[in-house]
């Protein structure tokens, strides 16, 4: 079976991450892996060199933008290679449907996606149903990563035949990477006696609102420092902000880093202030590490948290920094919270996740070989 995944890109988000476990799954069970990273923008390809390592072959698009028509056409040149395209976030949702059209009937793939999010902008306008009704309905499977995933996609398309055709598969990490990871934080920055240390992974923008976090550090005792890792069109607003609060020296802003798993494991509660989130994958990596997550409490991450302790509204900083110096100051409910961590965690593993995509493609192609 040849499988090719198509992305924005292969830099850093829990959808380039999933991709990657995907290919590496799918190449060490015997299938080929390919990705079609269409943003051809060298500082993304940083990762390169690990899809290699796992025998994944990574094919460069041709332009700089994901939002370029021209992908059409990069598309379309790969379709008829492959038994199943599985295509991850929009617009290249709706650039794979119009490729398909341009292929021969008999040489079209199996066509798959996976809707990332619970939410959408798309979804302010209501004209854009139809819009996704259309596009939608070239795929043979539509995947949603949570359970209120699939409840506001099939709100949102309003078609009983769509929503016969999407299923829910829950999201999944390498949980002995976590677990097991040495704790290398001091060698990213200098460590404080005594400091605590709230870590946030993800892009620094405006979805995951950083900024909540540092202005909820400002309300914690001086001892309390936040660690950022990720980078984004936030960072100078983060610094700005860092230093209008008087909190500059305890904000670390890491940018990317390789070996996330090793600094979150110097660290003592893990952040996600997220505006909205389909899944939440870095809260399963932060219960992986053995740490205490505090999140929003919006549809998907809830979800993977599931104890409402843990979560707050958004941007609710004050509500954060309550809830932040809450497990700080009680070390017996501080260790409840990490022993719920790791057994929370083992709902999410890679293997299963991956599995269950297997055994999806694997109904697909054979359902495709008898109607072609």
């Amino acid at each position: 079976m040849k499988i090719l995944h198509i992305t924005p890109n292969i830099g850093t988000g829990g959808v380039q991450s999933l991709v990657y476990e995907f290919g590496k799954y799918q190449v060490r069970h015997g299938y080929q892996a390919d990705v079609l990273s269409l943003r051809n923008e060298d500082s993304l390809y940083f990762k390169e060199k690990d899809y290699s390592d796992a025998g994944i072959r990574v094919i460069r698009g041709r332009y700089p933008k994901t939002y370029d028509p021209r992908n059409i056409l990069v598309i379309r040149k790969y379709l008829g290679a492959y038994d199943i395209v599985h295509v991850h976030l929009f617009p290249n949702q709706l650039y794979a449907k119009i490729a398909q059209m341009l292929v021969p009937r008999q040489k079209r793939p199996v066509l798959i996606t996976t809707e990332h999010n619970t939410y959408n902008n798309r979804r302010k306008y209501s004209m854009l149903r139809l819009l996704d009704r259309w596009f939608y309905k070239s795929y043979d499977k539509i995947v949603c990563i949570s359970r209120q995933t699939k409840e506001n996609i099939d709100k949102w398309l309003c078609s009983e035949s769509l929503s016969e055709r999407t299923v829910t598969i829950t999201n999944g990490i390498d949980l002995e990477k976590f677990s097991s990871a040495p704790d290398r934080l001091s060698e990213a920055m200098q460590l404080e006696p005594g400091a605590k240390y709230i870590v946030m992974v993800a892009r620094m923008a405006h979805p995951k609102d950083p900024v909540t976090l540092i202005r909820a550090i400002a309300l914690c005792d001086s001892s309390v420092h936040g660690v950022f890792i990720g980078s984004g069109p936030l960072e100078c607003a983060m610094a700005a902000e860092a230093e209008s609060l008087g909190i500059s020296s305890r904000i670390h802003m890491l940018g990317n880093r390789t070996n996330v798993e090793e600094l979150i494991k110097g660290c003592d509660i893990g952040v996600l202030s997220t505006l909205w989130d389909g899944f939440g994958l870095v809260a399963v990596e932060y219960m992986a590490a053995g740490l205490p997550v505090l999140a929003t409490d919006v549809d998907g991450l809830c979800e993977v948290v599931g104890d409402k302790e843990l979560l707050f509204n958004y941007k609710d900083a004050k509500g954060l920094a309550s809830k932040i110096s809450g497990l700080l100051s009680d070390p017996g409910h501080m260790e409840s919270k990490k022993r719920y961590s790791a057994s929370r965690c083992r709902e999410f593993s890679i293997d299963r996740m991956n599995s269950e995509y297997l055994e999806l493609y694997k109904s697909l192609t054979e359902t495709n070989k008898k109607i072609y």
